[in-house]
């Protein structure tokens, strides 16, 4: 018995200490948004005032609290774009476009972007399923795919406490159907999620240097491939020492200085 209220209270105590230091980290997160909200009011009117360099400023300071929205990735992206520092603006509207999936105005300004980036390479094609499924995934975050996930299985949950406790017939018929429905739905929504998870965590950068070479080993004396231009995007396929083995969207793959990039 005296074992029971020993674990019972370590439990309770550890839950407490945990409720403790999650109440501590929320009021340490929410601290900086005040400040944070007062800086990009400033970042936005210097912006105005075409003040780009000192906005640039703001954003960044912004970004180096613990408070992060898709606002100031693309805002900074548009004071880059002034100054051309077109690198730099791409990595920006791409942090944006992940953290805010789908938004019209980070895909025309990061399409716009890339028309001032010296290579210009093919996409390998892609089957048009997948195609579909990938601009489907991108309508939502994975938070919000998540959420619709809860909302489809609080619905199956709905219908099968109805069908089994009812003795409608009609009541039963439609919450059989519903169910079969929405676990259809919870499923895709399921799916969307991990797609969109994955989607946001995938592994790539921007090369952030006039010009670099990719070479065919991670070494310095190793032949080189082919060159490449800042603002390019890569995935990230390895990492070695001072060196990542990198993917383009036309498939060809080599390995860069890591100092030369910068990850999404």
């Amino acid at each position: 018995m005296n074992t029971c209220i020993i674990r019972l209270f370590f439990i309770v105590s550890g839950l407490t200490a945990a409720s403790l230091a999650d109440t501590r980290a929320w009021a340490a997160a929410e601290l900086p948004i005040d400040y944070a909200m007062s800086l990009y009011a400033e970042g936005n009117l210097l912006y105005q005032r075409e003040k780009y360099e000192e906005a640039i400023a703001c954003y960044r300071q912004i970004l180096s609290l613990p408070y992060e929205a898709w606002e100031v990735h693309y805002n900074l992206g548009n004071a880059y774009y002034k100054t051309g520092a077109y690198s730099h603006a791409i990595l920006a509207y791409e942090r944006a476009d992940r953290l805010k999936p789908g938004q019209a105005d980070v895909q025309q300004n990061l399409a716009l972007c890339r028309t001032k980036i010296t290579d210009e390479r093919e996409v390998l094609p892609s089957f048009f399923l997948q195609d579909f499924w990938r601009r489907t995934v991108r309508l939502m975050s994975p938070n919000a795919w998540a959420g619709c996930l809860l909302g489809f299985v609080a619905g199956l949950l709905f219908c099968i406490i109805c069908y089994s406790l009812s003795h409608n017939y009609n009541l039963r018929r439609t919450t059989f159907y519903g169910a079969f429905i929405l676990l259809a739905a919870a499923f895709i929504a399921f799916m969307a999620c991990l797609s969109a998870r994955k989607a946001r965590f995938k592994p790539e950068a921007i090369i952030m240097v006039p010009q670099t070479e990719i070479k065919a080993r991670p070494e310095a004396t190793a032949e080189t491939r082919y060159l490449l231009h800042e603002g390019n995007k890569v995935e990230i396929l390895d990492e070695i020492a001072s060196y990542c083995n990198i993917k383009m969207s036309d498939g060809n793959q080599g390995w860069i200085p890591a100092a030369d990039i910068e990850k999404i």
